[in-house]
């Protein structure tokens, strides 16, 4: 369907005026169209359609902190509740990760990882079809990345897990939908510019220290 048909003399809806973003549709618009195409102002609103209803997913990619939280509500009440409790941030993490990425599997991979692809279990793992990601767990998962950004708590570690769900798994997810290449580059752009703080922010200490670098301590040997 490219459009809606004329209503009560109502002009017809284009939908190709939306395509790029920068039409921003009405509420008349949206209810018109929900007429039509049901469940379509809700994924406009909230997210795409998912096994428990609609991800909110727009809230994960870009709402406030607190909008963010709200996601772990969202997904799983007793995971809410450990968050309330003070939980540390990387137990609600492995909550999340540990039946798609065994933690023993997670520790013996991270340490050595250095951001290659290829030596991502996760992404392995979806590749070969060992693991499904369910619309679900992608949403909660691209809340905590954003919030271990934004608590500075656990990043490298959400770094790893959202990488591995970078590829196959994107595409599986958000290719019904025609996304799947804004929602990867979106989350690239958040990753690789956290990255690049991060590695500006270790140089001024490093700088700081007299050059030495401060991720070592006297009787550490750097590793490869």
């Amino acid at each position: 369907m490219e459009y809606v048909p004329d209503s009560e003399d109502w002009p017809e809806i284009q939908f190709h005026r939306y395509v790029d973003g920068d039409v921003t549709p009405t509420v008349d618009t949206l209810d018109r169209v929900e007429l039509v195409l049901p469940t379509t102002k809700d994924t406009f609103i909230t997210g795409p359609k998912c096994d428990t209803g609609v991800a909110p997913l727009w809230v994960a990619l870009a709402g406030p902190t607190d909008a963010m939280r709200s996601v772990i509500n969202w997904y799983d009440d007793i995971l809410w509740r450990a968050q309330l409790s003070g939980v540390p941030f990387e137990q609600l993490m492995f909550s999340v990760t540990d039946p798609i990425l065994p933690r023993h599997v997670f520790f013996e991979y991270f340490p050595k990882w250095n951001f290659e692809v290829n030596r991502n279990p996760l992404a392995f793992a979806v590749n070969e079809g060992l693991v499904t990601i369910t619309m679900e767990r992608f949403t909660v998962l691209v809340a905590l990345f954003r919030l271990s950004i934004l608590s500075g708590i656990a990043y490298p570690m959400m770094d790893f897990v959202m990488t591995g769900l970078l590829h196959k798994a994107v595409y599986d997810l958000f290719d019904p939908w025609g996304i799947a290449r804004h929602v990867k580059v979106y989350l690239e752009i958040i990753r690789d510019g956290q990255r690049e703080a991060m590695a500006r922010g270790l140089d001024l200490l490093k700088d700081s220290n007299g050059g030495n670098d401060i991720r070592f301590q006297a009787d550490d040997e750097p590793t490869a």
